[in-house]
């Protein structure tokens, strides 16, 4: 099988000539945007053996209003596609496409509006939900509004899909009321946008002790979560998501500084226990900026057993 094949049969939960499996990490300040990022992007690919590539997304969401206070989201409004910070993206995106030349499936990093709203806020989505739940959930509705046309517009510049990065489902965050009234409905309007367009979209549940049933009805091809931290195993996770399954490796254990023996001992253990169908191995979450380029080309490598 090539890379597409492998990935594709994964997906449909059919027989692989081996697991495929993928992992990624912020690029340095200085290759993190424009064609350095695009450069970047490449080199690791070919340096990595990588079956599908996460086009990382270090553009973060621009409002259209300051937000101080909590009534300061009622002031927002969806960022338009032609926002300069959704264009640079989608330029990215084009450029690493066409230079996989279909070599390789590309998705693409999206962070819902929980995040979205926090990188916009300075880090003050909880804090002023708590205090202003309505005004809070105006404004993410306005960002999941943009963020639906951007995700449909990063398919259409020739992604397979999206690595969409759910937050705030912790347990210690929000009662399970606020998030299913106050998060979830702005996470479903941009993946029930996209659902419909292109054939791997990817749902990142971030975070440990997260409240995983309460996604489970979230549409995705794959699902990824910490498996190794205070979540469901990914067998468990199997169970309840009934798809594919990305991960299964620590993002800070073996992969970042164990020995090529070592990460493979890692990998079989992870396929000897979940099988090969079904599954893509991965890590709980990014993986460190520093890590050896090696270390990942040797868990890719150890699947092939």
């Amino acid at each position: 099988m090539d890379r597409v094949e492998r990935v594709r049969a994964a997906l449909a939960g059919a027989p692989v000539d081996r697991v495929p499996a993928s992992f990624w990490y912020h690029f340095p300040q200085d290759r993190a945007r424009g064609p350095a990022s695009v450069r970047a992007h490449l080199d690791y690919y070919l340096a990595s053996g990588i079956d599908f590539l996460k086009v990382m997304n270090e553009h973060p969401y621009e409002p259209n209003a300051p937000i101080s206070c909590p009534a300061d989201w009622r002031n927002l409004r969806p960022a338009p596609l032609g926002a300069v910070f959704y264009q640079e993206q989608l330029e990215e995106v084009r450029a690493i496409v066409d230079a996989l030349d279909g070599e390789c499936l590309a998705i693409v990093t999206l962070f819902g509006p929980f995040a979205s709203g926090n990188h916009a806020s300075g880090g003050k989505v909880t804090e002023h939900l708590r205090q202003d739940p309505d005004a809070v959930g105006a404004g993410l509705a306005a960002i999941a509004e943009s963020l639906s046309e951007f995700a449909v517009a990063c398919v259409e510049a020739g992604a397979a899909g999206i690595y969409y990065s759910a937050q705030g489902g912790e347990r210690d965050r929000f009662t399970e009321e606020q998030f299913s009234e106050y998060i979830k409905p702005h996470d479903l309007a941009v993946l029930d946008a996209v659902k419909d367009h292109g054939e791997f979209h990817v749902l990142h549940i971030c975070r440990d002790h997260v409240r995983l049933p309460l996604f489970a009805d979230y549409p995705s091809d794959a699902v990824n979560w910490a498996a190794t931290k205070h979540n469901l195993s990914l067998c468990q996770g199997r169970e309840l998501f009934g798809r594919t399954v990305v991960g299964g490796m620590d993002d800070r254990g073996v992969i970042v500084d164990g020995s090529p023996d070592a990460i493979r001992a890692n990998v079989d253990g992870i396929i000897a226990g979940f099988g090969t169908q079904g599954l893509i191995l991965g890590a709980d979450c990014t993986v460190p900026t520093d890590i050896s380029v090696d270390n990942v080309r040797s868990a890719v490598e150890a699947t092939a057993g």
